[in-house]
């Protein structure tokens, strides 16, 4: 029984933006797209056309701030002012907006955690959060269910019941990017040999020892990025994958 893999990928659109949706049409990979709105307002033709070629275009805040970090008036206008440049962009598409999908910069809900969803000592600013997810479902924003994702850490964390996107799983090439590496990643290699791992360290927390990734059945949300600086290791680490038992699957349908 191969496992399934719903593709997103956040920080769009780079410089090489074309050449990654190139890499996905050829290998047969749908992915949901999570861009920053002031990278679309510069490359708003690239956009139109991942549009044109069927990529649903999700929000993922103007800017990318920390949420923690901003005031409510400022989440409210990270996220409006991006939903507006998408419906934008559909419109001069000339396709209907399919969805209205979100996710957080750095998986930080405007809590306090600052992405830190398992982390069980820092504590959640809940009532900052409630506001939060309720500017989210007033502009219609939604995410499926996911059923065949059976993680329990997720579902102890609730992140299947909120209206903004989490993931399972992290390649993590971001941390070749950092000047410290998180976890220590500073190579490929060192990505390559975490994703072999049979439970693989997660930057958002401690997990437990439920199996998980490629020692699971569960189903995965994988989360890559559209970088510049990693280009040269998108279809590495997704080619690294094409060779395991796994099926990348369209996303389910909302509930």
């Amino acid at each position: 029984m191969s496992k399934s893999i719903y593709l997103t990928i956040d920080d769009s659109p780079s410089s090489d933006f074309i050449t990654k949706l190139d890499y996905l049409d050829k290998a047969g990979m749908p992915a949901i797209l999570f861009c920053i709105g002031n990278l679309m307002e510069q490359k708003s033709d690239e956009v139109i056309e991942a549009i044109h070629r069927g990529y649903i275009i999700a929000n993922h805040s103007w800017s990318h701030p920390h949420f923690s970090d901003c005031t409510l008036k400022q989440c409210e206008i990270e996220i409006q002012r991006t939903d507006e440049l998408i419906e934008l962009l559909y419109e001069k598409a000339g396709v209907a907006r399919p969805a209205k999908y979100f996710r957080f910069p750095y998986g930080d809900k405007g809590d306090g955690k600052r992405g830190k969803v398992f982390s069980l000592w820092r504590r959640s600013k809940k009532n900052r959060k409630t506001r939060i997810q309720h500017m989210l479902k007033k502009l219609g924003y939604t995410q499926p269910e996911f059923p065949d994702v059976e993680y329990g850490f997720m579902r102890k964390a609730n992140l299947f019941k909120d209206i903004d996107w989490s993931w399972t799983f992290d390649f993590m090439e971001w941390a070749l990017l950092e000047s410290r590496p998180t976890q220590g990643l500073s190579s490929i290699q060192k990505i390559l040999t975490r994703l072999d791992q049979k439970r693989p360290a997660d930057c958002r927390g401690y997990l437990g020892f439920e199996k998980r990734w490629l020692q699971s059945q569960s189903a995965e949300v994988l989360l890559i990025h559209d970088h510049e600086g990693t280009t040269e290791h998108f279809s590495v680490l997704l080619d690294w994958l094409k060779e395991k038992d796994v099926e990348f699957k369209d996303f389910p349908p909302l509930t």
